[in-house]
């Protein structure tokens, strides 16, 4: 259901809302800052960007007073860029949808991880969201922004064997009472095993955030499912499975969103040689 109202700071942006004809809202969705402009014939997407991607800020103004519309609207307010999506009709409804990186991510954690031989540890690593645009009954974005745009990357085991992906750097926590919650980036539990003879040392590692899914918690944040590394005795590499449904740390979680790109059931990759490298320095 949708409602109109100003809504607090801690609500939730996706919450669904509405804006009347030549009416504006606001949303700070961490370092980003977008504007929502309904008229008869069209939505107006302005959008500012920011530079700190741990930026935690999370408010929603519904609607916005005139003279900060306008100032928007005239160009008094600095914004990045404007897109403008036209409609024959257009109606008062809309939402702001959250969606996983549109390539793989590649998640440097602050400090290296070392992985005995025979044991496994539990990750906890966080990717910054984008934010989709979908209005009336439409269950298509019909335009998305990342909420902090990662810097690009090439993955893999040399420049003709690999993929580009974004990078971002993560805590990588291992113990859920360390791990900071922010509205505008998703928490992923990833299980390394190191079945192989040697130790495993954990510096990048690439997670196949378009295979996975959104989940919303009961405190209203955002998780994936549960990724599985397992690096075999006999394979060079790792076998990558994603788990269904929601992470066993909030498995009550409440579907969000599916994933951007469909795989057979479980299976993402079998062995390094499938994508280059998963693990390295």
């Amino acid at each position: 259901m949708t409602r109109r109202l100003m809504m607090r700071a801690d609500d939730a942006w996706w919450t669904p809302f509405e804006l009347g004809t030549r009416e504006m809202g606001r949303w700070q969705i961490g370092p980003s800052t977008l504007w929502l402009y309904h008229t008869t014939h069209e939505w107006r997407l302005f959008h500012r960007g920011g530079t700190d991607s741990l930026e935690a800020s999370s408010s929603v103004v519904l609607p916005l007073a005139p003279e900060e519309r306008d100032a928007v609207l005239h160009g008094t307010t600095e914004v990045d860029d404007v897109h403008r999506i036209s409609f024959r009709q257009t109606t008062a409804d809309a939402r702001l949808r959250p969606a996983l990186a549109d390539r793989s991510v590649v998640v440097r954690p602050e400090d290296a991880l070392v992985v005995p031989p025979g044991e496994e540890a539990t990750l906890f690593v966080s990717t910054p969201l984008w934010v989709q645009l979908l209005v009336g009954a439409a269950e298509k974005p019909v335009h998305e922004v990342p909420s902090y745009r990662p810097s690009d990357t090439w993955f893999g085991t040399s420049t003709r064997s690999g993929e580009l992906s974004y990078a971002v750097r993560t805590a990588g926590r291992m113990e859920l009472d360390d791990l900071p919650q922010r509205r505008h980036r998703a928490i992923t539990p990833l299980r390394l095993r190191n079945a192989a003879a040697d130790v495993l040392r954990v510096e990048r590692v690439q997670l196949p955030t378009p295979h996975l899914a959104l989940y919303e918690t009961a405190d209203g944040f955002l998780w994936t499912e549960r990724v599985d590394m397992h690096r075999s005795r006999t394979h060079e590499g790792a076998e990558v499975t994603v788990r269904d449904g929601p992470p066993p740390q909030h498995a009550s979680a409440e579907p969000m969103a599916p994933p951007r790109e469909a795989v057979r059931k479980g299976l993402v990759v079998n062995t390094f040689r499938a994508i280059g490298a998963l693990f390295g320095s």
